[in-house]
């Protein structure tokens, strides 16, 4: 038994997870829950959006990204931004809402750039 009983928790929950151990998948249980947990967050009209950028972002740029990306949600739903800092981009950003991604990095217009003079005329 998993150890997790009806006086801490749901028993549905300890059922499922009791199961998931007897049938050797323990190692599913992290994606079970983070995929619960996107389908709750959906439920909650929460939408969860990523985004990268080269160094830290103001409190301005924030803000301004925060109204754009609104603008883009439905009356019920709540952004909810998460904010990375990855050098490797050299400047500009990546956003991610859901399963889109656009990628405003300078460091992916150098590749496209890269790769359109490689090209033979």
């Amino acid at each position: 038994s998993s150890g997790i009983n009806a006086e801490y928790g749901d028993p549905l929950i300890s059922n499922m997870v009791d199961t998931m151990i007897d049938n050797k998948r323990a190692a599913n249980i992290s994606g079970v829950v983070a995929a619960f947990n996107t389908i709750m967050a959906a439920q909650r009209g929460e939408v969860p959006c990523k985004v990268t950028s080269a160094r830290p972002l103001s409190e301005d740029h924030l803000e301004a990204l925060r109204e754009a990306l609104g603008k883009f949600l439905k009356e019920n739903e709540k952004l909810l931004l998460e904010t990375a800092t990855d050098e490797a981009l050299i400047g500009g950003m990546v956003v991610e809402v859901g399963d889109k991604r656009v990628d405003m990095s300078t460091a992916t217009k150098i590749r496209k750039l890269k790769a359109a003079l490689a090209m033979p005329l």
